[in-house]
């Protein structure tokens, strides 16, 4: 099977020998590193078990044998796992088995969780539930237990490849910010950049500031952000910045906890916390003679 990103290619080969062999189990977790493609990789096994390819948009992939989950919000609530129960007792009608996806299956909330053990524990024949998550030890350990993992581990080598083919040229440090991931590098190569904002945000209008920020996506954002401080820290100085290590990891605590409460709380008010870092971010610079 061709996969759409090369790193994913020997992973989508043993799970598609796996189907042929009748060994793939009913409940599949997988887990890449956060920036490597869970989305996509969900996508083409799905597509592999359905053994028909999904569209770009799989949320409108109408397929009487196909369901797609993915959060509402910050959250993978009750009601859709209700529907997914519905549907796994239903008998098949054009494709080879049931497929049940699960995107981001760590923002499954309590309810949801432990409305799902049931067909987990007892799966209905010819129903595969996949789950898709980068962080693995998020998922409740009832639902770990009961899921056979599979795991895409980064391949830098095939990274760098698949970056330059795509006219991206990423140097160490912004390879580094990126979290050492290529979906991440692409994704900054065609935003504005955060080394430039850093270095301007002492004198930029604070509501261009938010913009810049927010139409690069907030949550994208921080992470940039929070991984371009660790550099920092080590040997890799933001320009302006000749604050003591404390102070700068107090910072990196406070946007770890904004980023947290963005990524976990549909009430989280984006902007209002991002606008408390920058505020935070210039105060600091000014401090140190920046």
């Amino acid at each position: 099977m061709n996969s759409f990103y090369p790193w994913h290619g020997e992973l989508l080969q043993r799970l598609t020998r796996l189907r042929d062999d009748s060994k793939l189990p009913n409940t599949l977790a997988l887990t890449t590193p956060p920036g490597w493609g869970h989305r996509q990789l969900l996508r083409d096994v799905a597509g592999m078990l359905l053994q028909t390819p999904l569209p770009a948009n799989e949320t409108e992939f109408a397929h009487p044998d196909f369901r797609w989950i993915e959060p509402d919000g910050a959250e993978i609530k009750i009601a859709e796992i209700r529907r997914v129960t519905e549907f796994a007792v239903q008998t098949t009608q054009i494709a080879p088995r049931k497929v049940v996806a699960i995107y981001d299956a760590h923002l499954l909330n309590r309810a949801a969780a432990n409305a799902l053990l049931k067909t987990l524990e007892e799966p209905p024949p010819n129903t595969h539930l996949i789950l898709a998550t980068p962080f693995w030890s998020r998922l409740m350990p009832t639902v770990r237990s009961r899921a056979q993992r599979y795991s895409q581990r980064p391949d830098h080598a095939a990274a760098r490849s698949w970056l330059e083919q795509q006219d991206v040229s990423v140097a160490d440090v912004a390879y580094a910010t990126a979290g050492y991931a290529p979906l991440n590098a692409l994704e900054m190569a065609g935003t504005a950049s955060l080394e430039k904002w850093l270095e301007n945000l002492p004198r930029t209008d604070l509501a261009a500031a938010l913009e810049q920020a927010q139409s690069a996506g907030v949550m994208q954002w921080l992470d940039q952000w929070y991984r371009r401080l660790l550099a920092h820290l080590s040997d890799a100085p933001i320009v302006g910045i000749q604050a003591e290590a404390a102070a700068v990891l107090g910072f990196a605590d406070s946007l770890l906890s904004a980023r947290r409460q963005i990524d976990t709380s549909n009430s989280a008010n984006q902007r209002l916390l991002l606008e408390a870092l920058i505020v935070r971010w210039v105060t600091l610079s000014r401090r140190t003679g920046a």
